[in-house]
Protein backbone atom coordinates (compact mmCIF):
# COMPACT_ATOMS: atom_id res chain seq x y z
CA UNK A 1 0.00 0.00 0.00
CA UNK A 2 1.39 3.32 -1.24
CA UNK A 3 1.07 6.10 2.14
CA UNK A 4 1.89 9.55 1.61
CA UNK A 5 4.94 9.36 3.32
CA UNK A 6 5.99 7.03 0.44
CA UNK A 7 4.83 9.61 -1.95
CA UNK A 8 6.78 12.11 -0.22
CA UNK A 9 9.76 10.71 0.08
CA UNK A 10 10.19 9.68 -4.07
CA UNK A 11 8.99 13.41 -4.22
CA UNK A 12 12.59 14.53 -2.26
CA UNK A 13 14.72 11.85 -4.24
CA UNK A 14 13.21 13.20 -7.33
CA UNK A 15 13.79 17.23 -6.83
CA UNK A 16 17.49 16.01 -5.16
CA UNK A 17 18.25 14.66 -8.38
CA UNK A 18 17.22 17.29 -10.18
CA UNK A 19 19.15 19.61 -7.96
CA UNK A 20 21.91 17.75 -8.66
CA UNK A 21 21.60 17.59 -12.60
CA UNK A 22 21.17 20.99 -12.24
CA UNK A 23 24.53 22.03 -10.25
CA UNK A 24 25.92 19.39 -12.96
CA UNK A 25 24.91 21.55 -16.00
CA UNK A 26 25.91 24.80 -14.52
CA UNK A 27 29.36 23.66 -13.71
CA UNK A 28 29.88 22.08 -16.97
CA UNK A 29 28.64 25.93 -18.62
CA UNK A 30 30.53 27.36 -16.24
CA UNK A 31 33.59 25.79 -17.45
CA UNK A 32 33.40 27.36 -21.07
CA UNK A 33 32.68 30.61 -19.58
CA UNK A 34 35.93 31.08 -17.96
CA UNK A 35 38.20 29.39 -20.79
CA UNK A 36 41.68 30.10 -19.87
CA UNK A 37 43.88 32.17 -22.58
CA UNK A 38 47.67 31.44 -22.50
CA UNK A 39 49.84 34.13 -21.29
CA UNK A 40 53.24 34.58 -23.13
CA UNK A 41 56.30 34.69 -20.75
CA UNK A 42 56.87 38.19 -22.74
CA UNK A 43 53.46 39.14 -21.35
CA UNK A 44 53.94 37.76 -17.94
CA UNK A 45 57.13 39.80 -17.69
CA UNK A 46 55.69 43.12 -18.88
CA UNK A 47 52.79 42.79 -15.99
CA UNK A 48 54.77 41.64 -13.28
CA UNK A 49 56.35 43.42 -11.12
CA UNK A 50 59.01 41.43 -9.72
CA UNK A 51 60.09 37.66 -11.08
CA UNK A 52 62.09 35.61 -8.64
CA UNK A 53 63.70 31.89 -8.68
CA UNK A 54 63.31 30.33 -4.91
CA UNK A 55 62.09 27.61 -3.18
CA UNK A 56 58.62 27.36 -1.29
CA UNK A 57 59.89 26.73 3.04
CA UNK A 58 56.83 26.42 4.35
CA UNK A 59 52.52 26.91 2.67
CA UNK A 60 49.56 27.06 5.30
CA UNK A 61 46.19 27.50 4.57
CA UNK A 62 43.80 30.10 6.29
CA UNK A 63 40.24 30.52 6.75
CA UNK A 64 40.00 34.37 5.88
CA UNK A 65 36.77 36.82 4.95
CA UNK A 66 34.36 33.89 3.61
CA UNK A 67 37.09 31.66 1.70
CA UNK A 68 40.32 29.63 2.07
CA UNK A 69 43.62 31.59 1.45
CA UNK A 70 47.22 30.10 1.44
CA UNK A 71 50.18 32.02 2.84
CA UNK A 72 53.80 30.41 1.44
CA UNK A 73 56.81 31.88 2.63
CA UNK A 74 59.38 31.35 -0.14
CA UNK A 75 62.92 31.63 0.18
CA UNK A 76 64.44 33.75 -2.99
CA UNK A 77 67.60 32.63 -4.56
CA UNK A 78 67.71 34.82 -7.14
CA UNK A 79 65.48 38.20 -8.59
CA UNK A 80 65.65 38.04 -12.45
CA UNK A 81 63.49 41.11 -12.57
CA UNK A 82 62.45 43.97 -10.03
CA UNK A 83 64.38 44.32 -6.94
CA UNK A 84 63.23 43.31 -2.93
CA UNK A 85 65.03 43.53 0.04
CA UNK A 86 63.89 40.40 1.70
CA UNK A 87 65.70 36.84 1.03
CA UNK A 88 62.03 35.80 2.04
CA UNK A 89 58.52 36.85 0.98
CA UNK A 90 55.13 35.63 1.38
CA UNK A 91 53.21 34.88 -1.60
CA UNK A 92 49.28 33.93 -0.83
CA UNK A 93 46.73 32.72 -2.97
CA UNK A 94 42.94 31.89 -3.08
CA UNK A 95 41.87 28.14 -2.35
CA UNK A 96 43.51 25.55 -0.08
CA UNK A 97 42.30 23.52 2.54
CA UNK A 98 41.47 23.98 5.93
CA UNK A 99 40.35 21.51 8.46
CA UNK A 100 37.88 18.99 5.99
CA UNK A 101 36.93 22.50 4.08
CA UNK A 102 38.78 22.39 0.64
CA UNK A 103 38.77 25.05 -2.22
CA UNK A 104 39.89 24.69 -5.27
CA UNK A 105 39.49 27.17 -8.33
CA UNK A 106 39.92 26.77 -12.05
CA UNK A 107 43.33 27.86 -13.33
CA UNK A 108 44.37 27.93 -9.54
CA UNK A 109 48.02 28.29 -8.68
CA UNK A 110 49.16 25.92 -5.65
CA UNK A 111 52.67 26.42 -3.78
CA UNK A 112 54.57 23.07 -1.73
CA UNK A 113 56.79 23.11 0.21
CA UNK A 114 60.25 21.87 -1.01
CA UNK A 115 59.31 22.95 -4.42
CA UNK A 116 61.66 25.11 -6.12
CA UNK A 117 60.26 27.68 -8.43
CA UNK A 118 60.32 30.66 -10.67
CA UNK A 119 57.29 32.91 -9.96
CA UNK A 120 56.05 35.93 -11.58
CA UNK A 121 55.04 38.84 -9.23
CA UNK A 122 53.03 41.54 -8.25
CA UNK A 123 52.59 43.30 -4.96
CA UNK A 124 48.44 43.05 -3.39
CA UNK A 125 46.52 43.28 -0.47
CA UNK A 126 47.07 40.10 1.78
CA UNK A 127 42.84 38.59 2.60
CA UNK A 128 44.63 38.10 5.67
CA UNK A 129 47.27 41.34 6.42
CA UNK A 130 49.07 43.60 4.93
CA UNK A 131 50.95 43.48 1.44
CA UNK A 132 51.91 40.54 -0.05
CA UNK A 133 52.84 38.76 -3.61
CA UNK A 134 49.98 37.67 -6.00
CA UNK A 135 51.12 35.38 -8.82
CA UNK A 136 50.06 37.34 -11.97
CA UNK A 137 48.59 35.35 -14.46
CA UNK A 138 47.12 32.59 -11.83
CA UNK A 139 48.85 29.26 -12.52
CA UNK A 140 50.26 30.32 -15.90
CA UNK A 141 52.62 32.77 -13.57
CA UNK A 142 54.37 29.70 -11.96
CA UNK A 143 56.90 27.56 -13.00
CA UNK A 144 58.49 24.55 -11.31
CA UNK A 145 61.79 23.73 -11.39
CA UNK A 146 62.90 19.97 -11.80
CA UNK A 147 66.65 18.58 -13.09
CA UNK A 148 67.08 21.72 -15.22
CA UNK A 149 63.53 22.35 -16.98
CA UNK A 150 61.05 24.56 -15.84
CA UNK A 151 57.61 23.28 -16.43
CA UNK A 152 54.22 24.68 -15.56
CA UNK A 153 50.54 22.89 -14.54
CA UNK A 154 47.44 23.36 -13.18
CA UNK A 155 45.31 24.73 -16.16
CA UNK A 156 43.94 24.06 -19.75
CA UNK A 157 44.13 26.61 -21.77
CA UNK A 158 41.25 26.89 -24.41
CA UNK A 159 42.89 28.95 -27.05
CA UNK A 160 46.72 30.48 -27.57
CA UNK A 161 48.65 27.02 -26.24
CA UNK A 162 51.25 27.97 -28.57
CA UNK A 163 52.54 31.01 -27.30
CA UNK A 164 52.89 29.70 -23.42
CA UNK A 165 56.41 28.91 -22.66
CA UNK A 166 56.48 25.22 -21.09
CA UNK A 167 58.69 22.39 -20.22
CA UNK A 168 61.64 24.67 -21.05
CA UNK A 169 65.30 24.46 -20.01
CA UNK A 170 65.75 26.74 -17.20
CA UNK A 171 68.62 28.74 -18.49
CA UNK A 172 66.39 29.49 -21.71
CA UNK A 173 63.20 30.94 -20.01
CA UNK A 174 65.79 33.31 -17.91
CA UNK A 175 67.53 34.22 -21.33
CA UNK A 176 63.85 35.06 -22.23
CA UNK A 177 62.65 36.86 -18.70
CA UNK A 178 65.97 38.89 -18.90
CA UNK A 179 65.64 39.81 -22.69
CA UNK A 180 61.80 40.86 -22.29
CA UNK A 181 62.48 43.02 -19.16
Amino acid sequence: MVTGRTKMKGFVKQMGLMFLCLVCLSLMLTQKVFAVSGISTDELVKSSEVIIAGKVEKASCHWSKGTVVTRATVKVSEVLVGSIDKKDIIVEYEGGKVGDLELKLTDAVSLTKGEEIILFLKTGQSKLNGTVFVIEGEAQGKYTVKNGIASKNGFTCEKNMDIVDNNIPVKELVAKIKTNQ
